[in-house]
């Protein structure tokens, strides 16, 4: 349809593909209530009632079941922002926050903004139970929106650390992606008409619409399923998203190229492969293996080696570490809001 009737159906795709977050980012932040909100007073700066707070929260999901705590970033001017960190140890059940120095939006810090008070700069709250979390790494809260958690009870103990509970949820769910295509598919059978050259598509042209939708929501679904958050993928017969399978974070800017690369060589092939031309017309791609050879599998290995070769580096610099919870070298693994 794109190349014969010059349609712009290949855009739809390209919307229910940013659907998702669009819906997240947008809108159910937005209707998110938190437990407990940390507004933390640049002027009168304490890690200790930043901790103690967060540990209501999970002292409340100890109780009730679950929990949730916002923490909001400090903003000093147009430009400047006080910085703190947020981290869960699991080895001692205890909530960690550090107050760092000011930061610009671009998260370079100034020098000697630190605070001089170590009793206030730095703060340890032990709870009662044991942490399970996919991650143990320290939360960044610097710029623009700090992050949400939610806390789970999961047994008897211990309690679940969830990162961004508003975010992959219903809006990442196979459910919403099968019923706007339905719906979808419902209008386009009584309202799209076949259009020229009948014999040239293998599936009514109707179908198209839903399928474009439904194809283009799922491969964004997919793409976060390789990372660590995960979605929770059957909305609303489940509540908790699943795992991720963890190749990958959302801040590694070679494997979401790799996404986007992908598709764009998919796309051209097709354009090319079904144009709309007399026969005698040469096509633009000549031979099918030297244009994936030279277009997709030279930079795929270009891509492969720098990603590695970051992951052995990243791995080496780490080495001497005393516990990856301390490491500020260890993978991104989706913790920092104002990333995502």
């Amino acid at each position: 349809m794109a190349s014969q009737e010059q349609s712009f159906i290949l855009c739809l795709g390209g919307i229910f593909g940013i659907m998702p977050d669009t819906l997240d980012f947008k809108f159910a932040r937005y209707f998110h209530k938190s437990d407990i909100e940390i507004r933390p007073d640049p002027k009168n700066l304490d890690a200790r009632v930043i901790a103690e707070s967060v540990a209501d929260a999970i002292r409340k999901a100890e109780k009730e079941g679950r929990g949730t705590v916002q923490l909001h970033t400090m903003q000093l001017g147009s430009n400047l922002w006080r910085s703190y960190t947020l981290a869960f140890d699991s080895a001692t059940s205890e909530v960690v926050v550090e107050i760092g120095p000011e930061v610009d939006t671009g998260q370079m810090p100034f020098e000697g903004t630190e605070l001089k008070d170590p009793a206030k700069a730095s703060a340890r709250v032990k709870v009662e139970s044991q942490f399970l979390q996919q991650f143990d790494k320290k939360s960044q809260i610097a710029i623009m929106t700090g992050p949400c958690f939610e806390f789970v009870k999961r047994g008897e103990g211990k309690i679940e650390i969830v990162f961004l509970p508003w975010h992959r949820t219903w809006s990442h769910s196979f459910t919403l992606g099968l019923l706007i295509s339905f719906l979808v598919g419902l209008y386009t059978f009584f309202m799209v008409a076949e259009g020229p050259n009948p014999e040239m598509y293998s599936i009514p042209r109707w179908l198209l619409y839903p399928l474009i939708i439904l194809f283009g929501s799922m491969v964004h679904i997919i793409e976060d399923s390789t990372g660590f958050m995960g979605n929770n993928l059957f909305y609303p017969f489940t509540k908790d998203r699943t795992n991720g399978l963890g190749l990958m974070s959302a801040a590694e800017a070679i494997p979401n190229f790799l996404f986007v690369w992908t598709s764009i060589i998919c796309i051209l092939y097709n354009l090319d492969r079904f144009r709309y031309a007399p026969i005698s017309t040469p096509p633009g791609i000549e031979s099918t293996t030297s244009f994936f050879f030279w277009f997709y599998g030279i930079p795929v290995a270009v891509m492969a080696y720098f990603f590695f070769k970051g992951k052995r580096e990243k791995e080496l610099k780490g080495k001497g570490k005393s516990s990856d919870f301390d490491s500020a070298t260890s993978v991104e693994r989706e913790t920092d809001a104002s990333i995502i």
